[in-house]
């Protein structure tokens, strides 16, 4: 089989809340390909980002061929035809698109316009969506940390989730979207036997969760207004099918409106002021809602903290054969090796140290053992006080008539 006609697996986060993923740039791969290729690609859900060639998922396999990040994914997938994949093996498959391109009607100015939105979108919303998931403390302990860890097997379970977290923290304190500490220690810290209950109603404690609350709702009203002026009355942004700007702006609005968050602040200022934008996003998923089959998730190995391959993968992995010129090489390494260990033993015996192990008594007339390599004394063991203890038991017990033991 060719690589052009290798199989197609997009590797992203595990599905959740009845969307393919857990994370927006993961959906809009996920939405892209069933839009491009539906039914001749395979969604593989993976929980090690470092298996991405960036480090992030999403990231896509074509046989020995891996892309990433997701703008790679869009344009590879563009430059495929239906003929360069394997064929549809369902009689009921939906028929193949005319292009694997979900932009192709875009012209140039339209194709400028789309790349500043989803940037924008990608900014403003991918804030919003992981102060929601990470940031808020009720949410991520009721919703978030337990999702993670169920992804996961011990002992990642325990400090992955918290890794994750963590990777938002320094970002959203910098734009004040991180939880203030009263709010963290109420979700992090237990109180301990003994320690008197923190003041709830604390004045300043209130302010300050009022003033962030009141900030993000500010930043939301922000960018919901924006996308609902730019939609319009369309259903979607450009002619009468979904592209990536499409794609994008559904990925976070379902993620929000989707996931059971405990703090219903973004999903109810959705549903009472930007209702356009939920039709929107539920029209985006009910036309690319993948219907690929899904493989087993891959799962963090212990193995995998090895900076080499398991024997077992080693023992298994196919034999080919060598060529002439392999063999030789071969042979001519393992010659080189022979030398050198022969020749090391070699000096050893011939030109090497000679060592002795014997015994050396101090000033105080204490023992210990010592090695002598050479010349030079090297001292190997501590003083032998129980040897001498033993030595006057037995004087005490069984010496001669003097009270001295045998030596």
């Amino acid at each position: 089989m060719s690589h052009s006609t290798q199989t197609l697996t997009l590797h992203i986060w595990p599905s959740k809340w009845d969307l393919p993923s857990i994370e927006p740039s993961c959906i809009v791969a996920a939405f892209c390909l069933q839009l491009a290729l539906p039914g001749r690609f395979l969604i593989q859900e993976c929980t090690d980002p470092d298996a991405s060639p960036s480090g992030q998922l999403p990231y896509l396999t074509h046989g020995h061929h891996s892309v990433a990040p997701l703008s790679s994914i869009v344009k590879y997938v563009a430059a495929l035809t239906p003929a360069s994949v394997p064929p549809v093996a369902e009689a009921d498959a939906p028929e193949p698109a005319f292009s694997a391109d979900v932009d192709v009607l875009l012209n140039p100015s339209e194709r400028a316009q789309r790349i500043a939105w989803i940037a924008h979108m990608e900014s403003a919303l991918g804030d919003l969506v992981a102060h929601a998931f990470y940031s808020v403390s009720a949410n991520y302990a009721a919703v978030m940390h337990p999702t993670l860890s169920s992804f996961y097997k011990f002992p990642q379970s325990y400090y992955v989730p918290r890794r994750i977290r963590q990777a938002y923290q320094a970002r959203f304190e910098v734009n004040g979207l991180w939880s203030t500490p009263g709010e963290e220690s109420e979700v992090e810290k237990p109180k301990r036997f003994g320690e008197k209950e923190a003041e709830k109603d604390d004045p300043k404690q209130i302010f300050k969760n009022a003033f962030q609350r009141e900030r993000v709702l500010e930043k939301s009203r922000a960018a919901f207004g924006l996308y609902t002026r730019l939609l319009g009355d369309k259903n979607f942004f450009f002619y009468d099918r979904p592209t990536t700007l499409d794609l994008t702006l559904a990925s976070h609005i379902l993620l929000l409106i989707n996931a059971p968050l405990p703090d219903t602040l973004l999903s109810s200022l959705l549903s009472s002021s930007y209702p356009a934008l939920i039709s929107h996003a539920r029209r985006v998923l009910g036309a690319a809602v993948p219907s690929a089959r899904v493989l087993p998730p891959e799962r963090y190995r212990l193995g995998a903290l090895l900076p080499y391959p398991s024997f077992r993968s080693w023992w298994n992995e196919p034999r080919v054969p060598k060529s002439e010129e392999e063999k030789r090489f071969e042979r001519m390494r393992w010659r080189w090796i022979g030398l050198a260990v022969v020749g090391s033993i070699g000096y050893w015996l011939v030109w090497g140290p000679k060592l002795r192990l014997v015994k050396v008594a101090d000033e105080d007339g204490d023992e210990s053992l010592a090695i002598v390599v050479g010349g030079d004394t090297v001292v190997f063991g501590a003083d032998e006080d129980e040897e001498e203890e033993e030595e006057e038991e037995e004087g005490d017990g069984g010496g001669d008539g003097d009270g001295k033991a045998e030596p």
